[in-house]
């Protein structure tokens, strides 16, 4: 499901659009075939039948924190997913747009739409075998009890989103044009602080430490071991004189030195 509106964006960047639904038509199905695996809608779609398994082992299991999360996770999948696509597909038109051509481009699409529906539920994976398996609960009433949940809650995503975004989308604008609003796009915008905490946390004490250290005593010590070789070939160097008796007397003195370390 989610690769179906992966491979559509590279149509064109769809947030910036508008009144696409007639000029991308296999785009807008893959979209909305797509957004329904997204939110989960029940029995025509593969994403209920995975969402639902994993709801129920969470119940099953006795962690209803899980399961409260995952139902929040599936509200908010199904707001966003299809505010995009009524934002997208049938909000004013912006710009032009083209459709891609070609077998290479629609048989994938074509592909993803038939797997995102119940069709695709219906595949047994091949690594079957090597994935963790279910706990296996079992079902009845209470499973399909929350399979009926889940699938008003999808539903419910979805209806809200086509109140605020389907449309001309007042309620929302005026939201957004009030105090709160103001100040909760900026909040948002500014990835709710978090590249300022990173900013405060991370870059500015690595270019503390970068002006700090200009002038690397460590880089300074690189240099010693090329000086102190070049030092010590200018030193023997002179003990190259071309005299027997120099050499004669360096044999000796370094017989006595070598006598005078073992005997200590």
């Amino acid at each position: 499901s989610g690769s179906v509106i992966n491979a559509c964006h590279h149509e064109q960047n769809i947030f910036r659009m508008g009144g696409l639904w007639k000029k991308l038509p296999l785009a807008y199905a893959s979209f909305i075939v797509g957004g329904a695996a997204l939110a989960a809608l029940p029995l025509i779609t593969a994403g209920f039948y995975s969402k639902d398994e994993i709801l129920w082992e969470a119940f099953a299991s006795g962690h209803s924190g899980l399961l409260y999360a995952g139902l929040l996770g599936a509200f908010l999948t199904s707001l966003y997913t299809f505010r995009l696509i009524f934002i997208a597909f049938h909000g004013e038109a912006k710009t032009e747009a083209h459709a891609g051509r070609g077998l290479a481009h629609n048989l994938p699409l074509v592909v993803l739409i038939v797997l995102s529906t119940f069709l695709g539920a219906m595949i047994v994976p091949p690594l079957a075998g090597v994935l963790p398996q279910s706990v296996g609960h079992a079902g009845g009433e209470a499973k399909h009890s929350l399979e009926i949940a889940s699938g008003a809650i999808a539903l419910a995503g979805i209806l809200l989103a086509a109140l605020l975004f389907l449309g001309k989308r007042g309620l929302v604008s005026a939201i957004a044009q009030s105090a709160p609003g103001r100040f909760l796009s900026a909040w948002w915008y500014a990835a709710w602080g978090f590249d300022w905490l990173y900013d405060k946390l991370f870059v500015q004490p690595y270019l503390w430490l970068t002006r700090l250290l200009a002038r690397d005593p460590i880089d300074a010590t690189i240099g010693l071991v090329p000086r102190t070789a070049r030092g010590s070939h200018v030193l023997l160097s002179r003990s190259e004189t071309g005299q027997l008796r120099w050499y004669a007397l360096s044999i000796v003195g370094g017989a006595v030195l070598l006598l005078g370390i073992v005997l200590l």
